[in-house]
């Protein structure tokens, strides 16, 4: 009885975790580290981090009322290519945040966060319930981005719009 028991059990729950939709995060967390932090010098002064270059690579909107799948998911891609600096890419995270949006502590981390990099450029995906185009707004706000070293020190942003229909 208790394997017959034992064996519902876990049936039911590798069926309900089959049919359930996940998404890895398309960015990983950012960990500063102020005391082990090393300031970079440019020309004799103080390295800046400057503001990055931001661009919508793909906006998609959800499909289907909040559910057992996928199809009820946004999902935004963005570009970020970083210009000449002392920093690489590699040595840098990025905020983004809103300055007028839509729900974007649903969208975006609070906290810096890097991309997958390839060359001079990192790619992040963000991932929402968007639920069905009945019932969804449409998407028209800026986004700040701007850079973060690992001692803390803030770059100047830049601004990218996120505009996209009901899906």
């Amino acid at each position: 009885m208790k394997f017959l028991l034992s064996s519902v059990l876990l049936l039911s729950f590798v069926a309900s975790n089959a049919i359930a939709c996940s998404f890895a995060p398309g960015y990983f967390t950012f960990e500063a580290t102020p005391s082990k932090f090393q300031t970079k010098m440019d020309e004799g002064h103080i390295a800046l981090l400057p503001a990055p270059v931001a661009s919508v690579k793909s906006i998609s909107r959800g499909k289907a009322a909040p559910g057992a799948s996928c199809e009820d998911a946004g999902i935004i891609e963005l570009i970020i290519t970083w210009p000449h600096s002392p920093y690489g890419l590699e040595e840098v995270g990025f905020y983004f945040q809103s300055d007028n949006g839509f729900e974007p502590d649903l969208i975006f981390p609070l906290g810096p966060v890097t991309g997958e990099i390839k060359g001079n450029q990192a790619s992040f995906m963000f991932v929402w319930l968007d639920g069905h185009p009945k019932h969804q707004k449409k998407l028209d706000f800026n986004v700040n981005v701007f850079a973060v070293n690992k001692g803390l020190q803030v770059g100047q942003p830049t601004t990218v719009n996120i505009k996209a229909k009901k899906g």
